[in-house]
């Protein structure tokens, strides 16, 4: 039977082998300065070998002009390189980055989407 991938977990390790920033899937209790948040956000299986899934990317940093390149770092990588990532076949943009500060600690944050095309596992 065929499975899909975890693609959370393509995108956490194809991201940390490129920015320069922690990547992570919650945020952590003791934040570093700067770091990306990731996870999968849904989106659809076209069937059996095809799955969609939308994943969002969150660049946090001190600086706003710094989490705004970190975005772009992440962004250019996922639209750019995703042949790198097994199974991974094409990503498209959902949403471009966008302010969106942490509302609680006002923190610097850019956040955006893109879709992946990934088959399944045999």
């Amino acid at each position: 039977m065929m499975r899909f991938p975890d693609t959370t977990s393509l995108v956490l390790g194809f991201l940390a082998a490129r920015v320069n920033a922690e990547v992570v899937t919650e945020v952590p209790a003791d934040r570093p300065d700067r770091f990306l948040l990731i996870w999968r956000n849904g989106g659809p299986s076209a069937n059996r070998i095809v799955d969609h899934p939308l994943i969002t990317v969150e660049a946090w940093s001190l600086d706003s002009t710094d989490a705004a390149d970190l975005a772009e770092s992440a962004r250019t990588a996922l639209l750019h390189e995703t042949a790198a990532m097994p199974l991974v076949r094409r990503s498209t943009e959902i949403t471009g980055p966008y302010w969106i500060p942490d509302p609680e600690s006002k923190t610097p944050r850019y956040r955006f989407s893109v879709q992946l095309t990934v088959r399944a596992q045999r």
